[in-house]
């Protein structure tokens, strides 16, 4: 409401509450003093109190913008270490996600070498063997070989010392066996 309205609602009430009849409005002097009091308070009230009462809703409303613009600002700075967090994960995963393709390459193709190698010692070992078995055999032929010619010269110069008869022979032929048939191969 304004002041004035206030002033005027103030005068009917009074007026009323006199109870003077007539006039609406009565002059006297208390309405002037009443004026000027009302004037001398607004006076007062706009040189001491309504500047520091607007500086203070000044300062009110500035500390709510800077609140307000702050707010804004950290809410922003949030987002954007927000997205280079996610960033930073999506490529901690990427990278964890190489090692690990590199390290399964590495160790199947370390697992192919290992194979590799492995039939390789397994062929030298059983080329090895077959080596060892030939050179055995070999060594048993030539075993069996001078045994054979120690017996057919055994024979022989049992053959010419009983040359003398059939029946000699015979025999000699049936001992000759018998220490064929004793002799381990």
């Amino acid at each position: 409401m304004n002041p004035l309205g206030i002033i005027f609602a103030h005068v009917v009430a009074s007026e009323a509450a006199s109870g003077e009849g007539g006039a609406l409005i009565g002059f006297d002097y208390t309405l002037p003093a009443q004026m000027l009091s009302f004037l001398i308070l607004v006076y007062i009230l706009a040189k001491f109190a309504w500047r520091p009462l607007m500086d203070m809703m000044e300062k009110r409303r500035q500390f709510i913008e800077d609140n307000l613009s702050r707010a804004e600002n950290e809410r922003k700075e949030a987002e954007k270490i927000k997205k280079e967090y996610q960033e930073e994960m999506r490529k901690a995963r990427q990278e964890a996600q190489e090692i690990i393709n590199k390290a399964t390459k590495i160790s199947e193709e370390r697992a192919s070498e290992i194979l590799a190698e492995a039939r390789i010692d397994s062929e030298k070992t059983k080329q090895a063997a077959l080596a060892d078995i030939q050179r055995e055999r070999d060594n048993a032929v030539l075993e069996v070989k001078a045994q054979v010619a120690d017996m057919s010269v055994a024979v022989a110069e049992k053959i010419l010392r009983a040359k003398l008869n059939l029946e000699g022979q015979e025999t000699l032929i049936d001992q000759f066996i018998q220490e064929v048939g004793n002799k381990p191969c």
